[in-house]
Order: C-alpha cells, then sequence, then structure tokens
C-alpha cells in the first residue's frame, strides 16, 4: 500500500511537535538548581525557592525568561530574570541561595 501525500503531512507536522519540547526544555536547563523569588510580591514575605523542574516547567509554559545575566538588582549580584506571561510575577534568579538572599534582604531594607 503507497502512502498518500496526507500521510506525509501527519509525520511532519508530529516530527515538529516532538521536537519544540526537548528544545526549550534544554535552554532553561541551566536554571535548576538556581535560587529565585518573585520579586513583584513583598520581599519581606517572598522565601528564595531553588528552581525545580516543577517550576522549570512552568517557567516554559507561563513565562518569559532573559537568560542574560545582569546586575541591574539591589543587591547588584548578576541575576537573571522570568516574568510570567501576563506580568504578574517575576522571578530574579542567582546562583545561590546565599545571593539570593542578599537580593531579598536589600530590597526589603531599601522597602522596594
Amino acid at each position: 500500500m503507497k502512502p498518500g501525500p496526507g500521510t506525509v503531512l501527519l509525520v511532519a507536522v508530529m516530527g515538529c511537535t516532538a521536537f519544540a519540547g526537548p528544545e526549550q526544555t534544554t535552554a532553561l536547563a541551566p536554571l535548576k538548581g538556581r535560587y529565585g523569588f518573585n520579586w513583584f510580591g513583598n520581599p519581606a514575605k517572598a522565601k528564595c525557592v531553588q528552581i525545580n523542574d516543577k517550576l522549570l516547567k512552568d517557567f516554559e509554559k507561563n513565562y518569559r525568561c532573559e537568560l542574560e545575566e545582569r546586575t541591574d538588582s539591589a543587591s547588584g549580584q548578576p541575576h537573571v530574570s522570568c516574568t510570567q506571561k501576563d506580568e504578574s510575577k517575576e522571578y530574579t534568579i542567582f546562583k545561590t541561595k546565599a545571593l539570593c538572599e542578599e537580593e531579598r534582604e536589600t530590597q526589603m531594607a531599601n522597602g522596594t
């Protein structure tokens, strides 16, 4: 039996869908194990959380992440950020828990 033109299209579409997921995960993989907090919230109540697989999946699905390190935070420490698509949350993400806590405490002291 010879495959029709629709079969080729279906295989091509399925191949693209399967490929898109892992590529995005790979782009955010360096964030795993780092620490961040939602700086749009109250710094006194925020906690530095470790970026785990569950949070990475949420970032992939619902956030835009800027992976180029910046030093424009209150503490001046290098960080990256992930902003929720509706802009209601933004995680500021640091390489260590200590750097994350330093930023959170600096923001709390500054009242930001």
